[in-house]
């Protein structure tokens, strides 16, 4: 587990994946091993390039979690053409659930506690209000929607506000999130694989 690299796009991604290692796992991992690299393209994956080889030549493993975006299949093209071109050696798991397009945030929306699965609701009807109008308007970002979701939970006073940002968010707040929900089971047995081996 000491040789264990795991590399994400964002602080947010850093933050979930944190969280979800400690939740399955109680190991705290910081940033020495889940690594940002800023977003998901060859020349990013490049300026890591030294991260990824020196932990395997030292026989440890790489993983690399991103997100599939608009096409789970080009994406996931795309980022093994990346890794063969560059020489590297890492797994790949796609948010939200390896298989469909989408990001964290997509997950993010899928794992809200069933308490307050309305707050998503309300937030479904208004994205759809907003596409029958005969202007056309602009949908807010799905990071947007998960922001929403969390201000209107804790968002009342400035210290709570903190709360909200992707750095600062609790994903174990089982009020707030449903790490045991079906949805997670493709990550979770991603990382069972490597949480297991001795």
């Amino acid at each position: 587990m000491k040789d264990l690299l795991i590399f994400v796009e964002g602080v947010a991604d850093f933050k979930f994946i944190q969280d979800y290692i400690r939740y399955l796992f109680d190991v705290k991992l910081n940033k020495d091993r889940i690594i940002e690299i800023g977003g998901c393209n060859k020349d990013l994956l490049a300026k890591s390039a030294l991260a990824f080889k020196e932990n395997t030549d030292k026989d440890g493993t790489n993983l690399l979690i991103f997100d599939a975006d608009d096409n789970f299949e080009e994406k996931l093209d795309e980022i093994k053409n990346a890794r063969k071109e560059l020489g590297l050696e890492f797994e790949i798991f796609l948010f939200p659930n390896h298989e469909l397009p989408g990001d964290l945030e997509v997950l993010l929306s899928n794992i809200v506690s069933d308490k307050h699965n309305a707050l998503v609701t309300c937030w479904e009807q208004y994205e759809n209000c907003l596409k029958t109008q005969e202007y056309s308007y602009t949908l807010p970002a799905r990071k947007t929607k998960i922001y929403a979701y969390l201000e209107a939970l804790v968002g009342k006073s400035n210290s709570q506000k903190e709360k909200i940002k992707e750095r600062n968010r609790n994903y174990r707040n089982t009020d707030h999130w449903n790490l045991d929900t079906d949805y997670l089971h493709p990550l979770k047995t991603f990382l069972h694989l490597h949480f297991t081996k001795k």
